[in-house]
């Protein structure tokens, strides 16, 4: 009896019929279709097509494996026991290592389906044993010109057949599988295309002219609101969900939600006009002014109020310059299928394409240039013009006083510190939470916090962020040096941001001169403190002097009933820079008269501060000097101009206090 159910077949099978669904026509198809989207998705460029290549690689590599199996088994028990030419032992060496790629397949398929990133190992793994797999098997399956092999179950050889027509009819059923999968991807390119066209999703609308900022973009035209404001999909679960979470309560999450940068902005087009105003959207309000909504009249109505500095605005940054006021350059991130989905299977398809094929994704959102510190350069350097005589002013400094400061000139490079180091400081979190580019890249558990320590006690609450409570409690604890950073501590010192020494004598006289000084020393701000906008944040000094019944002998810096500084006081003050580098102390807009005011103490500086006070006669020694260094985020002059309705007032934090004793003597 002849064990070949087909007389037209060279192939040698116990069980399977080549002319039926599991014959090589359609085994071969299928393996063939996932070869060649195998090498499309390595070697084509990115693009619809290619990203249906990878899931059209998945869904029918599976199919193929199963068919491939029961084919391949059938095809072994016919020849496992004819001898072993060089042509059988390429058929073996062929096989495993297709099995290998096979095996590894169903790995990374199940990785960039359900898990939260592809082994690298892996993937390489896949790729590579199918590659070596393929002369092998090619040279295994080349026309021969001796019979076929037969096992212990061939029977007397069948009268003889034209074995090449039974080949060009296997092939041909091979190509026709193969171009017909091939016609499915393209006509699903096609229609998704069309689809997306159809939505109008991407529609860019608005103007391409971002001046008077400096932000720009690579194809210098606006970038769609829905590329720009996709932060969501960033937060999602296994992707960078804790990142997402610290950067939702961040100052740059509402940098455009920010109520002080409203009004200034509101006050500023009433008295000046709106050109003075469209320069801060490149920063505060990026998201609607590069999709080209930078009416500052929009306010709240503006594209993607709610993003304010969203994932994309910085990831997305291509080129930097040390120009300030936005002086960055935006690409536009190619999205993947499916990049907009609100959930079901079209965000599991996304998701899954962005770990399986994750290269266009590392391309589009290079952590190279956010590592360095010239990437907060223009945002934290701004300029503007006071008055026509000077020109423009550096009104923004923290960069510059950073970059020409100690902390970054220091001749040994172990007390150096960046931006990052402090502001993005290293948290650790659960393996389950820890970010999938980190897990990948062999990172650990550890990444660069979201949550941008910094120094805003009040808008938390004002804007209701979630948890703002805690949030607070986290900014104060920043502000008061409390918050430890492993990774720099051999560089910055214990204790407060900014100490507060008291220098007084041990005793004096009645009715004589006292003289205290008080010594402001910036230990561990990275630039002048106090920094940001010249007229709006407000650190001072507060003095008591006490004598031993409680009665206050002298008092400075002290807030009456209108939460006012008293005349007198000393308020620390940013500084500006002029365009030959000179630091200048400008008037302030909100506090016109009363106050001594100094100059911020720039990092690592200290200054000093005196006072001189007489004890009257009857005053009861010793006397206790007090003096505590204040610090608030909003003047109270600025605060009623923003809330003229409501007599706001804005959180008060301590940073460093000190105390000391005089003797008195008669």
């Amino acid at each position: 009896m002849d064990t070949r159910n087909d007389r037209d077949s060279a192939i040698p099978h116990p069980f399977i019929d080549e002319r039926g669904p599991l014959g090589f026509g359609l085994v071969g198809g299928l393996l063939l279709f996932v070869v060649l989207t195998g090498c499309a998705v390595w070697m084509l460029p990115y693009g619809v097509f290619g990203q249906l290549c990878v899931v059209l690689h998945t869904v029918v590599g599976v199919v193929a494996a199963a068919a491939y199996a029961i084919w391949q088994l059938s095809h072994w028990l016919a020849g496992r026991t004819s001898p072993r030419t060089f042509r059988k032992i390429c058929a073996y060496v062929g096989f495993w290592l297709f099995a290998a790629s096979v095996v590894t397949g169903f790995v990374v398929g199940w990785q960039a389906a359900f898990g939260r990133y592809v082994s690298h190992l892996c993937h390489l793994l896949h790729l590579w044993t199918g590659i070596l797999a393929l002369p092998f098997l090619a040279y295994h399956l080349w026309p021969s010109a001796t019979t076929a092999e037969a096992g212990p179950l061939a029977q007397p050889p069948a009268p003889p057949f034209d074995r090449s027509a039974f080949r060009r009819r296997t092939w041909k059923s091979v190509a026709f599988v193969t171009l017909l999968l091939f016609a499915v991807c393209a006509a699903l390119a096609v229609y998704y295309a069309w689809a997306q066209r159809a939505e109008s999703r991407r529609q860019i609308v608005g103007s391409s002219d971002f001046r008077p900022s400096m932000v720009d973009t690579e194809t210098g035209r606006p970038i769609a609101v829905e590329v720009l404001a996709s932060s969501d999909s960033c937060g999602t679960s296994d992707c960078h969900a804790s990142i997402y979470r610290e950067w939702k309560e961040s100052a740059h999450r509402w940098s455009a939600e920010d109520e002080f940068f409203q009004e200034v902005r509101v006050v500023t087009t009433r008295v000046k006009g709106v050109r003075e105003t469209e320069k801060c959207g490149a920063c505060h309000d990026p998201v609607s002014m590069l999709s080209g909504h930078k009416e500052p009249g929009l306010g709240r109505a503006a594209p993607g109020y709610k993003e304010g500095d969203s994932c994309v605005v910085c990831h997305a940054v291509r080129k930097v310059y040390e120009g300030g006021i936005g002086s960055y350059v935006l690409g536009s991130p190619r999205p993947y299928l499916y990049e907009w989905a609100d959930g079901g299977y079209g965000r599991l398809v996304n998701h899954f394409l962005i770990r399986a094929d994750p290269d266009q994704h590392n391309r589009d959102y290079d952590l190279t240039l956010l590592r360095k510190p010239e990437s907060c350069a223009p945002c934290h350097k701004e300029f503007d013009v006071l008055n026509e005589q000077e020109g423009p002013v550096q009104v923004e400094t923290q960069f510059d006083d950073w970059k020409h400061g100690k902390w970054n000139t220091d001749p040994d490079p172990a007390r150096r510190l960046y931006c990052q180091q402090c502001h993005m400081y290293l948290v650790a979190t659960s393996h389950a939470e820890a970010d999938p580019y980190d897990l990948k890249a062999e990172l650990g558990t550890r990444h660069r916090s979201h949550a941008f320590a910094a120094a805003n006690q009040y808008m938390p609450a004002a804007l209701s962020v979630h948890d703002a409570k805690a949030h607070v409690e986290h900014v104060e604890e920043w502000l008061r040096g409390e918050r430890a950073v492993p990774e720099i501590e051999k560089a910055w010192p214990r204790g407060p941001i900014v100490e507060l020494k008291l220098t007084a004598p041990q005793s004096a006289r009645v009715n004589a001169d006292l003289s205290v000084r008080v010594t402001l020393s910036n230990n561990k701000v990275g630039h002048g403190f106090p920094t940001g906008p010249l007229n709006i944040a407000r650190a001072w000094i507060e003095m008591v002097v006490e004598d031993a019944s409680g009665h206050t002998v002298f008092h400075s810096g002290l807030l009456d009933s209108e939460n006012h500084i008293e005349a007198g006081s000393y308020i620390l003050k940013p500084l500006a820079i002029d365009t030959a580098g000179h630091m200048l102390m400008k008037p302030d807009l909100w506090h016109p008269v009363g106050p001594q005011f100094r100059r911020a103490v720039l990092a690592r500086e200290s200054d000093t501060y005196d006072y001189s006070f007489r004890a009257p006669p009857g005053t009861l020694g010793p006397l206790v000097v007090r003096a505590r260094l204040r610090y608030s985020k909003a003047n109270q002059f600025f605060m009623d101009a923003v809330y003229p309705e409501a007599h706001r007032q804005a959180p008060i934090t301590d940073l460093s206090a000190a105390q000391t004793t005089i003797e008195l003597g008669r």
